[in-house]
C-alpha cells in the first residue's frame, strides 16, 4: 500500500503482513524538509497509526548522497523518533548502482544501534520482508 511519494526520488509504502514500512530510494536528492515530510511527518504517522516494528530502507537503485544535515539529521531526530515510536529493526539494502549513495547509507545506518534499533543489511526488500516473517 503506498503511503506517500516525492516523484522521481521516494516511494514510501506500508507492509501490513510484516508491519514495515518501505522506503525505497531512487535519488538522495533531496531537501531536508521533503525527508522530514516524507520520513517523520507521513512515514511516521503511518507507522505509529499501524504499530510497525520495521522500517525498511531499500537504496538498491538510488543515486547520490543525503547532504551533511540529513546525515545528522537522522542520528539527532528520526531515530530516536522510530525507537521511541515502538521501530525495533531498521533494515538496509544498499545501492548496487552508486557507490556514494552505499557510503552515504553506511554513515547514516550506523546511528541505529546507539539509538536502541536492531540494524540488519540484507540484499532486497523481499529478504527484507522474509527475515521479518521469521523473526518479528
Amino acid at each position: 500500500m503506498q503511503v506517500f511519494s516525492i516523484p522521481e526520488k521516494l516511494e514510501v509504502t506500508w507492509r501490513s503482513d510484516v508491519k514495515a514500512m518501505i522506503d525505497t530510494w531512487s535519488s538522495y536528492f533531496v531537501t531536508l524538509d521533503e525527508f522530514k515530510d516524507a520520513v517523520l511527518v507521513k512515514g511516521l504517522n503511518h507507522a505509529k497509526a499501524n504499530g510497525a516494528v520495521a522500517w525498511v530502507v531499500d537504496s538498491s537503485t538510488a543515486q547520490g548522497s543525503f547532504s551533511p544535515e540529513i546525515q545528522a539529521f537522522i542520528g539527532s531526530d528520526v531515530f530516536p523518533a522510530f525507537a521511541a515510536n515502538g521501530i525495533k529493526y531498521f533494515i538496509t539494502i544498499t545501492s548496487q548502482v552508486s557507490a556514494i549513495t552505499k557510503m552515504s547509507v553506511s554513515s547514516y545506518s550506523a546511528k541505529a544501534g546507539p539509538n536502541g534499533l536492531q540494524l540488519l543489511e540484507v540484499a532486497s526488500a523481499e529478504d527484507a520482508v522474509a527475515w521479518l516473517r521469521q523473526n518479528r
